[in-house]
This record gives C-alpha cells, sequence and structure tokens, in this order.
C-alpha cells in the first residue's frame, strides 16, 4: 500500500483512529512502566531471577482469567470494556508512586495492572473487525503492529533517559496521563455495536459458550496454527526480555538505562522499515510465505548473537544495531500476516473467546519459560543461553515446516461448523 493509500485509510476510518490512539497510549503505558520497575529491581538485586518475576506477575492474571475473560468480552459492550479498564489502568498506576525503595510492592501492582489488561488486549483485537471493513484489516493490523513497535522505541528507548534526567517517578506520572488519554479516545467509539446473538447469566451457559470457543479453535485449523506460532513466538520475544539487563552488562559492556537507544530504538526503527514494505509489497505475497520469511529473518540475528557477536570485541556495537534493525522487520512479518489470518476466519460473536484462547495458551507456557530461563541465565550466563535460544527458535521454524501442509484452506466452511454445533437462542 502507497503512502497516501495509507493517509486516506486513517483519514476516512474516524473509529479506527479513536482505537488506535489508545492503543498507541496504552503500548506506551505498558512498555514504559515496565522498563522502569525491571531497571529498579535489578539496580537494587542484580537478579536476573527478581527481574523475571516482574514478567511472572504481569503474565500470570492471564492463567486464570485467560479462559473466562473472552466470554465476557463478547457478551459485554466492547466501548465500554475499553474505557473501564483503561480508566482503571490510570488509577492503578497512581500505586507505583509510593513504591519508594519497597521494591516488593511492584508485583503486586503489576498483578492488578496485568489483571485489568486481561479484558482491555481481547476487546481491543475484537474491535477492529467492528470498526474495520475486511479489505482495510491488513492496513489496520499493519499500523497496530507499527504502533507495538514504535511504543518500544517511547516507552523502553526513553524511559532510561528520563529516569536518569528528571527522576524515577516521570515515567509514572506520563503513564498515568497517557492511561487517562486512552480512555477518554475510546469515549467516543459508536455506541451501537455488532448484535450479541446469546445473552445469558446461567453459569452453565457460562460454561458451553466458552467450552465452545476453544472447540472452535481446535476444529479450525486455520485458527488453531497462527495462534500456536504466536504463542511460541511469545514466549520467544519474553524470554528476550529477561535477558536484555545481563545482554547489557555481560556482551555489550553497559547500564541498563542505555540499552533502550542501543537495542529498543534501532527494534522500534525495524519495525517501522518493516510496516512500510509490509503494506508497499505484502498484498503481493501469501500470507505464509510472510510468516517464513519472518522467521527466518529473526532466526538469523539470533544465530548471530549467539555464535559471532560476544567476539568481535569493540565492532560488536556496530553490529548490534543493524541486527536489531532486521530484528524489528522480522516481527512484523511475521505478527501482521498472522494477526489478519486470525481475524478475516474468525466470526464477529467468537473473537473475544479466540483472542482470550490466545493469551490463555501463551500465559500457560510462557509462566515456566520465564523462571526456567532466568535460573539458566543465572547459573551458565547469557552467552550460552543465547545458544539455547536461537536452537528454539529454530524449533519454531521447523514446527512452522511441519504445520503448514495440515493448514486448512481459507475456503473452508467454519460457519458450517458453527451452525452445527452452536446454539444460538
Amino acid at each position: 500500500m502507497k503512502r497516501q493509500e495509507l493517509k486516506t485509510f486513517i483519514k476516512e476510518n474516524k473509529n479506527f483512529r479513536f482505537l488506535w490512539v489508545s492503543q498507541i497510549l496504552s503500548q506506551i503505558t505498558l512498555n514504559m512502566i515496565t522498563f522502569v520497575m525491571a531497571t529498579r529491581i535489578y539496580e537494587q538485586t542484580g537478579s536476573t531471577v527478581a527481574v523475571s518475576f516482574l514478567w511472572v506477575f504481569l503474565f500470570l492474571p492471564g492463567f486464570f482469567l485467560g479462559p473466562f475473560s473472552g466470554y465476557f468480552i463478547d457478551l459485554w459492550s466492547l466501548r465500554k470494556t475499553l474505557f473501564v479498564t483503561n480508566f482503571l489502568q490510570a488509577l492503578t498506576m497512581l500505586l507505583f508512586l509510593f513504591v519508594g525503595q519497597k521494591i516488593h510492592l511492584i508485583y503486586p501492582i503489576v498483578f492488578l495492572y496485568s489483571l485489568l489488561n486481561q479484558f482491555y488486549g481481547p476487546a481491543e483485537a475484537a474491535s477492529l473487525p467492528w470498526l474495520v471493513k475486511k479489505e482495510g484489516l491488513r492496513t489496520a493490523n499493519s499500523l497496530f503492529a507499527l504502533t507495538y513497535q514504535s511504543s518500544l522505541v517511547l516507552g523502553l528507548g526513553v524511559s532510561g533517559i528520563l529516569m536518569t534526567l528528571f527522576g524515577k517517578n516521570n515515567p509514572v506520572w506520563i503513564s498515568i496521563v497517557c492511561l487517562f488519554l486512552a480512555a477518554l479516545a475510546v469515549y467516543f467509539l459508536p455506541k451501537k455495536e455488532p448484535e450479541k446473538i446469546f445473552h445469558t447469566n446461567s453459569f452453565s451457559r457460562f460454561l458451553k459458550e466458552t467450552k465452545f470457543g476453544y472447540s472452535f479453535i481446535k476444529n479450525s485449523k486455520i485458527i488453531l496454527f497462527p495462534i500456536l506460532l504466536m504463542v511460541f513466538f511469545q514466549i520467544f520475544l519474553t524470554v528476550m526480555a529477561i535477558t536484555i539487563p545481563d545482554l547489557s552488562k555481560e556482551v555489550l559492556n553497559m547500564q541498563m538505562q542505555n540499552a533502550g537507544p542501543i537495542l529498543i530504538v534501532p527494534a522500534g526503527l525495524g519495525a517501522l522499515m518493516g510496516v512500510y514494505l509490509m503494506n508497499r509489497f505484502g498484498h503481493k505475497y501469501r500470507k505464509r510465505s510472510l510468516m517464513k520469511f519472518g522467521l527466518g529473518l529473526a532466526l538469523f540475528v539470533l544465530s548471530f548473537i549467539a555464535i559471532a557477536l560476544p567476539y568481535l570485541g569493540i565492532y560488536r556495537y556496530w553490529m548490534i544495531v543493524p541486527l536489531m534493525l532486521i530484528f524489528g522487520i522480522s516481527l512484523i512479518f511475521i505478527t501482521v500476516p498472522n494477526q489478519t489470518l486470525v481475524q478475516e476466519n474468525t466470526p464477529a460473536i467468537l473473537r473475544g473467546r479466540v483472542y482470550a484462547a490466545w493469551s490463555f495458551f501463551a500465559n500457560v507456557l510462557v509462566l515456566p519459560s520465564i523462571l526456567f530461563s532466568s535460573t539458566i541465565i543465572e547459573i551458565v550466563g547469557v552467552r550460552p543461553f543465547f545458544v539455547f535460544a536461537s536452537l528454539f527458535l529454530l524449533s519454531i521454524v521447523l514446527f512452522f515446516e511441519k504445520m503448514e501442509g495440515f493448514i486448512l484452506s481459507k475456503e473452508e466452511n467454519l460457519f458450517r461448523y458453527i451452525g452445527t454445533n452452536h446454539e444460538t437462542k
């Protein structure tokens, strides 16, 4: 898609702009506060395990709510869900101002914030097909991916600088303002939403509807495969985030506060390039081909960091920047086609449950992966761990190749499955 077409899409989709603003501000807040709290924990403890528990408490709510939040999202108003969660998250951010030197208080506050996010995230994803026409989903997902990577630049990349120049609470105040503005943005979304075809307060019905959501995913391989791929990739990205303190200290020999401009900003700029390339050339290729290309780039970057980078001496500072640039491009080519594939093939009445299930599957596997990875890093160091991580990503690539033949064609009649198995009365 050309630049003018992209501008036209944004101009003509007013409701998408409201949702997009909310997503931008929410992502900046999440990345900013995560980096700030991880830095504070690492500075006081020097422990990768202590930092990993920040991610444990970030993912833990999804472990409990993931199987069920989608049902409520499909039942509730998407607009109200987005507004209330943003507003309550802004109030939660105020609690960080009272942490001081009591680092242990960070964990329950992060848990509460993430608890609210279990409703915001799936509701946001389920809102796109409501606010954007089918032919605009690829563009909308590209812009959302752009937001995600840009928020890394703004949230992670400048948080350390803000802490150094203006104090540790400055990013917290910025996050509070961002979330209140995010709530204001979604308040202006249309009050009329897609019709809900089931309304019930019965607990048995609740269990039945939740079970059906998982049954739909299981029996629709064109949905199941992208979810499995992104679950594995989310594990990979989360584990890589845990390595940032040790990678900065042991491999790059710099403080974690300075990691943003060297590691995060190039990845964000790479994502910007990836969005441009996706919108310019992505329509010419099949989604699976784009994802395979992205996985190949990510594997190259990680393998180079694991095998060659530690032995380049002073030149490692010159090499890490283009490597992270390439890594940012790879993220776009993996996530955007994947998101579009799920959205195009999921009925409106099931989108909330599908995205909630996606979150749940990821949390179930991410939690043990975080604890396992941080323990291994503490024992063997970050360099050997990168070799192990390269092998893990290679397994994802091989899994992709193996499962590709089992994906059902897009012409599969998913709605026939729904009509046969789902009562709508």
